[in-house]
């Protein structure tokens, strides 16, 4: 049986709301093609070595969980940017992509990610929710949920998703979210994203294998979103 190697990085620091289902969405669709997936938890304190693995997941967590995986997380730039650049898979959801880019806000002060990415952290103390659809890498519609008190500034030259309701990447409505790079993908529509968008599983799970992906039995998950799209009229 063919192997797939994840690696969840701070998956009791950072999940919130119920962030680790992109896991096990991604185990799932791999067994339909044949794989057995094995995953590696790295918690804060342990070492990060991202080489040899297939798919690496990070989740959303609290402001101060957050603030305090990020020196952990610095130590280990280098390895972690060479992965980016080398195109290994990730998925990054929720506040846990400040970890990528320049500065961010703490309830204590100011931290800084790996500078990966141009765009930095701005807190507004102010607590946001919002429903999210927008069209990703495909031709299809996505529906996510936000939960923040931030947003952030600066240069996005990946956006990952066009936005056609709700919050983008800034403060204001609408525009783009979310980052695609190489195989980097980022967005803030938290919990389990994948289990709620199918064709971005599929398009996740595809770069991961190299395989195809278009026969994998997902109709729950693609009647779901169909009937949470309905919600929000027609969309374009």
């Amino acid at each position: 049986m063919k192997e797939l190697k994840i690696l969840h990085l701070y998956s009791d620091l950072l999940d919130l709301y119920g962030d680790y289902t992109n896991v096990t969405a991604v185990r799932r669709a791999a067994a339909q093609l044949g794989y057995e997936s094995a995953v590696t938890e790295v918690q804060l304190g342990e070492p990060i070595d991202p080489a040899g693995y297939d798919f690496i997941y990070i989740g959303h967590g609290k402001a101060r969980n957050l603030a305090a995986a990020a020196p952990h997380f610095r130590q280990y730039a280098d390895a972690i940017t060479a992965a980016v650049e080398n195109g290994t898979v990730f998925l990054v959801t929720g506040n846990a992509r400040f970890l990528f880019g320049g500065s961010f806000q703490t309830p204590d002060g100011e931290e800084t990610g790996i500078g990966l990415f141009p765009y930095h952290g701005t807190e507004t103390g102010k607590v946001f929710t919002g429903d999210v659809v927008s069209r990703p890498v495909n031709t299809l519609r996505c529906y996510g949920f936000v939960n923040r008190t931030s947003h952030l500034t600066g240069e996005n030259p990946y956006p990952l998703f066009k936005v056609l309701r709700g919050p983008g990447d800034g403060e204001t409505p609408n525009g783009t979210e979310g980052t695609l790079y190489r195989n980097f993908f980022g967005t803030w529509q938290m919990g389990p994203v994948l289990v709620r968008n199918p064709a971005l599983l599929r398009e996740v799970l595809h770069r991961i294998t190299g395989e195809d992906c278009s026969g994998l039995d997902l109709s729950l998950q693609e009647r779901a979103l169909e009937i949470t799209l309905a919600e929000f009229g027609d969309l374009q």
